[in-house]
């Protein structure tokens, strides 16, 4: 499996992006610094290569 189509549990993208479920679920919600998603049922997942990109265009110089 490549590396960008990597899911991630919401706990594994809150880790990675150093914050909590918590704030990604207020920011999905409140649409918020919207990060791409897949939802099957009631399971959230993130795409790592999107984490990647939010990360990419979220950089303040």
């Amino acid at each position: 499996m490549n590396n960008d189509t990597i899911l991630m549990t919401q706990a594994q993208a809150a880790q990675y992006l150093g914050t909590t479920v918590g704030t990604l679920n207020c920011w999905r919600h409140y649409g918020k610094n919207t990060i791409p998603y897949v939802r099957w049922g009631n399971r959230i997942r993130y795409r790592k290569a999107d984490l990647d990109t939010w990360i990419e265009n979220n950089i303040q110089l």
